[in-house]
């Protein structure tokens, strides 16, 4: 499952959420305390490390934890 941090009613991650709806991909929204508080989730070192520019919205996928951990290989 992919995680899409943003704020409440962004427009822009609703075009996410439209995309993912037609692929049949699975989306956990975290936009809501204390999953994700803006201002605050996206200014932390945790949060920089995995989306350097700290840009809201942005979707955490499994693609992206495994090439940070090295491994290029998609798995589903």
């Amino acid at each position: 499952m992919q995680t899409l941090y943003t704020f409440p009613d962004n427009f822009r991650a609703y075009k996410a959420l439209i995309a993912a709806q037609y692929s049949g991909a699975k989306i956990k929204v975290a936009s809501e305390p204390p999953e994700f508080t803006f201002g605050e989730t996206n200014k932390s070192d945790e949060f920089l490390k995995k989306f350097p520019l700290g840009r809201v919205y942005c979707i955490l996928t499994y693609y992206i934890l495994n090439r940070e951990c090295g491994d290029t290989n998609i798995r589903t």
